[in-house]
């Protein structure tokens, strides 16, 4: 079975770092533009509405273009055999890390998160994930631990390729359930519940 790697070749800089923070395969709207003009040039070439001086260049463009998209859609992994079990179960249990790390929606539309804390949580290794899908996404570990922001950017990978959600807002936490009311809100409804 071969290794599963996020990022590919189209990816990476000279010296086989990440280009960016995300793969090429991941922006849809990205690779539909280039779709996009690479039709648009090749009507405008059988609409003979390309000068003559600039047509071998824009056959060039159309050329370069294509390989390019290519290159972007051969780089999104395609998970064979145990893989995508391997995947959603790890996407399930960083899912579960994050939203516990992340504060409730309710701190953060009332401004109780701490944003010296969460920057503090965001950029020091406490989600845990296995060394291969670290690896899949070019990050090292830290005693089998990411960091939140790493672990977000993962969530999003592996939601994508599964077909899965892969909105970090739509995992956080309300902050309505007993656990996350104020005291005075937990006594009112023990009372309630001894007088009923």
């Amino acid at each position: 079975m071969s290794e599963i790697q996020f990022f590919g070749e189209v990816d990476k800089t000279r010296d086989g770092n990440n280009a960016s923070e995300m793969p090429s395969w991941f922006h849809d709207v990205h690779l539909e533009k280039m779709e996009e003009d690479v039709s648009k040039k090749k009507r405008m070439l059988t609409q003979g509405r390309v000068p003559q001086d600039n047509i071998f260049m824009v056959q060039n463009e159309i050329k370069a273009d294509e390989e390019k998209i290519l290159e972007i859609k051969k780089s999104k992994p395609t998970l064979i055999g145990g893989q995508k079990d391997m995947v959603y179960k790890e996407y399930l249990s960083v899912g579960q890390q994050i939203a516990e790390a992340l504060p409730t929606r309710r701190d953060e539309l009332n401004g109780f998160a701490n944003p010296r804390e969460e920057l503090i949580k965001s950029n020091t290794p406490g989600i845990k994930i296995s060394e291969k899908m670290a690896n899949a996404m070019g990050v090292k570990t830290q005693d089998g631990k990411i960091t939140l922001k790493q672990a977000q950017k993962f969530y999003k990978l592996s939601g994508k390729i599964l077909g899965e959600n892969s909105n970090i807002e739509r995992i956080r936490r309300e902050g309505r359930s007993e656990s996350y009311r104020t005291m005075e809100d937990l006594t009112k409804k023990i009372l309630e519940k001894v007088a009923g």
